[in-house]
């Protein structure tokens, strides 16, 4: 393993040689730094105070923009706020992601664990690591980096993935030179120059001098905890076409796999981009729909996205929070709550790779079941599992994910359905703003003789303006929804013995006509023809895709994927590959200091 000493030695030779600045201190948003001279974190000439180093301070991700649970997307078009096109400042050299690091040492390295000392078992990658923030790379996150490229140089060079570092003997002439040029062809995303090449062959020149063993280490381990490694940057200035800059092949290779991979180029992407021919948009189109037929790397990214659509990635958020009563839920176990998860996440890959439109999240019947929740939807638990296995339910009760045990049962209460809390999640997919509760709502309380659910919250609810003002906006949404009880199981009659009613006046906020409904289908086919409902999933996709908060130089390109959204027949793998397409996506801008 890397010693104490050899590590401490390692990243002080690496920031003396240029590889690395201030011990971790590099801008996450600087324009036009050189590596090495990233300083403290200082803005250069570029983006300053955009960091998209990661964030999950709102959504989750990558503080791109999405929507919060009390409104959704602001929205990137609005009353005087007129289309206009071009090219928005970007962060020059974000960080990998949490996400993007661990799929990185997976398809580089093989690694997807590694022993935890605290719990005894293996655990996920970003379980060491800090989680995503925006600015500058604090000490924190800085040792983080560095405790756990350590442990994974150690689990390469002495496990079965040694090869995929390094395929010769260390000891052997030329041996370490070949696989600092081959490897960090794949490690930094682009060949290395001469002189990186030299900075890390000087590794192996010390007095003691390494054994060959602990010098590949060591090498591995310098790659890891390198800026180049760490950091997506993009400093080519070689070609700019009216005041913007045109990415190096290499680098659009880059955010053509960071944007459909979370990873690293494959070695077509890399040929490709050795040949420059990433720089038209025939070019990289074509790559990108090869690259959506990866469904082992393409999978993971869609899951992801729709986590941030729905506020899944959000830790304010309700979702896998819930608790209920064992007593009057028994189908509710600790094994349902992990199949309903899993079940959302094949979902929504079920109608994005089945060539889905916007209207099938809300709209299929699909639905992936297991011995653990099939009883929820009314299965027998004899016919399944402990996989997960694709069925079809009735149509008319099981619409889209919001009829999932998923959202159900994490949008509820211990004991009862909650409508407000359904409701409000289904305001923030449309696009309607919902302000914070007035103090002291939560303890609001109502007596009576009710025989629902829906009257008891009609009654809590509708007692003043400062509740009734949102509560009349969102309820009936959530009513809709009262035929799922507390774990999302059909009901026809009330807990409290009534039967249940689910009509209701819907609201679809931004000015369009209220929509009657009488059934969860009905709530749900109003809701995929909601074109406000539409733009947010649009807009979430572009900020989600560039990393970037919303900006007046996007709207265009927001217009052109709603207006071919709101035709209903546009695919979403359609909508990924076209994000591919824009000027954005191939060059950046300069920010002002």
């Amino acid at each position: 393993m890397v010693s104490k000493l050899n590590k401490h030695y390692c990243a002080a030779l690496l920031a003396c040689s240029g590889l690395i600045s201030g011990c971790g201190l590099w801008s996450n948003d600087s324009e036009g730094t050189p590596e090495g001279h990233a300083g403290n974190g200082s803005a250069g000439n570029g983006s300053a105070g955009l960091g998209f180093g990661g964030g999950n301070a709102a959504n989750g991700g990558a503080s791109q923009g999405g929507a919060s649970n009390e409104g959704g997307n602001a929205g990137f078009v609005g009353p005087g706020d007129p289309c206009r096109p071009g090219v928005p400042v970007t962060s020059q050299i974000p960080r990998l992601l949490n996400r993007q690091y661990a799929a990185v040492m997976r398809d580089l390295l093989g690694v997807t664990a590694l022993p935890s000392t605290g719990t005894g078992g293996d655990q996920p990658l970003s379980n060491f690591l800090v989680a995503d923030f925006d600015g500058p790379l604090n000490t924190q996150a800085w040792d983080a980096y560095q405790d756990v490229a350590e442990k994974i140089a150690h689990a390469v060079m002495t496990g079965p993935n040694r090869s995929k570092f390094i395929s010769c003997d260390p000891a052997q002439a030329g041996c370490m030179d070949n696989t600092i040029e081959t490897f960090g062809r794949k490690a930094f995303r682009r060949p290395l120059s001469d002189d990186e090449l030299v900075r890390f062959q000087q590794l192996g020149k010390t007095t003691p001098a390494p054994s060959a063993a602990e010098l590949a280490e060591t090498t591995l381990f310098a790659f890891l905890v390198s800026p180049s490694f760490l950091m997506l940057s993009e400093l080519a200035t070689d070609k700019q076409v009216d005041g913007k800059i045109q990415l190096s092949s290499n680098e659009v290779a880059t955010r053509l796999s960071m944007m459909l991979w979370d990873s690293i180029p494959d070695d077509q992407l890399n040929t490709a981009a050795d040949k420059n021919e990433l720089q038209t948009g025939e070019q990289i189109l074509a790559q990108a729909k090869r690259m959506l037929l990866v469904k082992e790397k393409v999978a993971p990214v869609i899951e992801a996205f729709h986590q941030y659509w729905t506020h899944g990635d959000d830790p304010g958020a309700h979702w896998w929070k819930g608790h209920h009563d064992a007593t009057r839920f028994p189908l509710y176990t600790a094994n349902a709550a992990t199949a309903m998860q899993a079940e959302l996440d094949a979902f929504f890959d079920d109608v994005i790779f089945g060539h889905g439109t916007f209207a099938d999240l809300f709209l299929s019947n699909a639905a992936f079941v297991n011995r653990d929740n099939a009883a929820i939807y009314g299965l027998d638990p004899a016919g399944y599992g402990t996989d997960l296995k694709r069925v079809e339910l009735d149509a008319k009760q099981r619409s889209g994910f919001l009829t999932r045990a998923g959202f159900l049962s994490s949008y509820a209460n211990e004991t009862r359905t909650s409508p407000a809390l359904r409701g409000a999640f289904i305001a923030s997919i449309l696009g309607i703003q919902i302000g914070a509760p007035p103090p002291g709502a939560a303890q609001q309380t109502v007596t009576g003789d009710f025989v629902t659910n829906r009257q008891y919250f009609e009654a809590l609810t509708q007692s003043g303006p400062p509740c009734r003002n949102c509560h009349e906006v969102f309820n009936p949404a959530g009513f809709a929804l009262e035929n799922f009880d507390a774990i999302g199981a059909w009901q026809t009659v009330d807990q409290l013995g009534g039967a249940i009613d689910a009509k209701a006046t819907v609201k679809l906020g931004n000015g369009l006509q209220d929509v009657e409904v009488s059934s969860p289908r009905e709530l749900m086919q109003a809701i995929a023809k909601a074109q406000k409902a539409q733009d947010q999933y649009v807009e979430a996709w572009i900020s989600f895709a560039y990393r970037r908060p919303d900006s007046s130089l996007d709207h265009c390109l927001a217009n052109d994927f709603e207006f071919r959204i709101h035709n209903g027949d546009y695919e979403v793998l359609n909508l990924i590959t076209d994000l591919t397409q824009p000027d954005s996506f191939r060059m950046r801008v300069r920010g002002t200091p």
